[in-house]
């Protein structure tokens, strides 16, 4: 066999390789589940934020993204007959502002949650 020959023979033998390398099958992926995010309502982004705020007459933001709404927590004041918190919030909305005193207490680890208001 000559020089020539063993050259056509392997470049003959790397285009099959090439070639079985350009087949194109579907690609298999595992199902990953997608997890929608949890919508809070207005009530639990509310307590949440008065549970990490100071008491005192300091204005605190918050805003919930789920449904629009934001306000102003303008105090948080200690119940003196429980682990509750009062306070007083603005709430805008769609529907428009309200101003509301309100009672946030703990309901477990670390969740905070509205109470009546006293």
């Amino acid at each position: 066999m000559t020089r020539k020959n063993i050259g056509v023979l392997q470049l003959s033998f790397v285009a099959l390789v090439l070639a079985g390398c350009t087949k194109v099958e579907p690609l298999e992926t595992a199902a990953v589940p997608q997890s929608a995010p949890v919508a809070k309502t207005d009530q639990a982004v509310i307590a949440d934020t008065v549970s990490r705020g100071d008491v005192g007459v300091k204005p605190l933001a918050w805003a919930n993204p789920s449904t629009g709404s934001a306000g102003v927590i303008e105090e948080i004041g200690v119940d003196p007959e429980s682990s509750c918190r009062a306070f007083v919030t603005t709430q805008r909305t769609l529907e428009g502002e309200t101003r509301f005193k309100g009672l946030a207490c703990p309901a477990g680890d670390s969740d905070w949650k509205l109470g009546p208001a006293r």
